[in-house]
């Protein structure tokens, strides 16, 4: 294996010392290492500085595995971050996901929950679907690996992770007793790296078809054609515990992707209507709730949900509880005014159809919107919509993908729970 090394002027050893693991290629003072390589990191004045993966093709040239210049310099540098992160996932508390939350959210509870429903979704889980691995965050550049019963699917953002693959594919195989592992490469972060695009078999046997539990419940999930690796799991612990937290009725669910939310709340008792733009996510969202025994409890609707949400306004209809969880309205920073007012404007609508008393569970997992400002976002759309309601609680992802200090990238997704007067 060769070994490169890299010099980083100034500004590059203050970002790298401020802990963020990604540096620009204009940081850099001198290379002498070829693309998709590890490389040693040097200060100006010839300091060592720790180990990084380099690629000058990149925007992101250089992914920094360590600050630690004593670390030695391995082919397999993969190994040892990969088996600790899938070792961390065995012990970690569903409640990593809850950030904060008011004495009355956490005395809230549902009357009318079903026997079956989850009474303690702060409790570890064990469950046999989550991520194992959540790229910078778990020390492993570009690199996600989720995990689905006895398979994984794996996604490669960076040259040297992407080179990697096929060795980490026999370990994960070999030490963690999997079946099968899929490589997902169909998405634009692929293209951002100038990296090849397709899915691929990298070892073992992975099916159409996997069924995996969240709480007791069986769900489908497709690994070579669903959304990102098969389904989104960051929202996994808040679906089960906004099933505790929003009231027991008639219930919506906007944007219900394959039914996360509405199979939990379906399950607790609630009467949910179920919108969203995709036709296959609604066929999915079916599947779930008559795999779970909810199907007359749950009616699904292909619509534009800005459109549909304007139309039930009008019409007077009124929930007791709803769920917005939009895709990412502000993928960039130069969308991040039109994706504050798409926000604004679903938050209003759903105000509006709330009932007095009624419980909003509201998403954002557009990084460039910050938290506070997705919260006066949802102030604004309340005083728009001539209502008060307070905030019972703030979440954030499923505790399987972990915020690394430093990198704030790595603390996407805001989920805010709020009550109506």
């Amino acid at each position: 294996m060769s070994i490169g090394h890299v010099v980083l002027d100034r500004a590059g050893v203050k970002r790298l010392m401020r802990g963020h693991p990604w540096i620009h290629a204009n940081k850099v003072a001198e290379c002498h290492a070829e693309d998709g390589t590890l490389v040693r990191l040097e200060g100006p004045a010839g300091v060592p500085r720790g180990l990084a993966l380099w690629n000058s093709a990149s925007r992101l040239a250089l992914r920094v595995l360590s600050v630690d210049p004593r670390l030695p310099a391995r082919a397999d540098w993969w190994r040892a971050p990969l088996d600790a992160a899938i070792a961390r996932r065995t012990s970690l508390p569903a409640t990593a996901a809850h950030k904060h939350a008011s004495a009355a959210g956490a005395a809230a509870a549902n009357t009318a929950a079903s026997a079956d429903a989850p009474t303690n979704p702060d409790a570890p889980t064990n469950p046999d679907a989550c991520r194992w691995v959540h790229g910078e965050a778990d020390g492993l550049p570009g690199l996600v690996v989720d995990r689905y019963a006895d398979i994984a699917v794996v996604q490669a953002g960076c040259l040297a992770t992407d080179r990697a693959l096929p060795e980490l594919a026999e370990h994960l195989m070999a030490a963690h007793g999997l079946r099968g592992v899929l490589a997902r490469h169909d998405g634009a972060f692929r293209r951002a790296e100038k990296l090849p695009e397709g899915v691929q078999l990298l070892a073992g046997e992975v099916p159409e078809l996997v069924i995996w539990h969240q709480a007791g419940c069986a769900r489908e999930v497709a690994p070579w054609s669903g959304q990102k690796t098969g389904t989104y799991l960051d929202q996994r612990e808040n679906q089960v515990w906004a099933a505790t937290q929003l009231p027991v009725g008639r219930a919506l669910d906007v944007c219900c992707n394959d039914g996360g939310f509405a199979l939990q709340l379906a399950r607790a008792g609630s009467h949910v209507l179920a919108l969203d733009s995709s036709a296959n996510a609604l066929a999915q969202t079916a599947r779930h709730a008559e795999l779970a025994g909810v199907s007359e409890r749950v009616t699904t609707l292909q619509v534009n949900v800005f459109e549909h949400l304007r139309e039930l306004v009008n019409q007077g209809e009124l929930f007791d509880a709803i769920v917005l969880d939009p895709p990412a309205l502000a993928k960039q920073r130069k969308a991040l005014s039109s994706g504050r007012r798409a926000y604004r404007e679903l938050n209003l609508r759903a105000l509006r159809l709330l009932r007095p008393g009624g419980r909003l569970l509201t998403c954002s997992c557009s990084f460039h919107l910050s938290a506070a400002e997705f919260e006066s976002v949802l102030g604004e759309a309340a005083s728009d919509a001539r209502v008060q309601a307070r905030v019972l609680a703030r979440r954030g992802a499923a505790a399987c993908h972990p915020v690394r200090l430093g990198f704030p990238e790595s603390d996407y997704l805001k989920v805010v729970l709020l009550e109506r007067d």
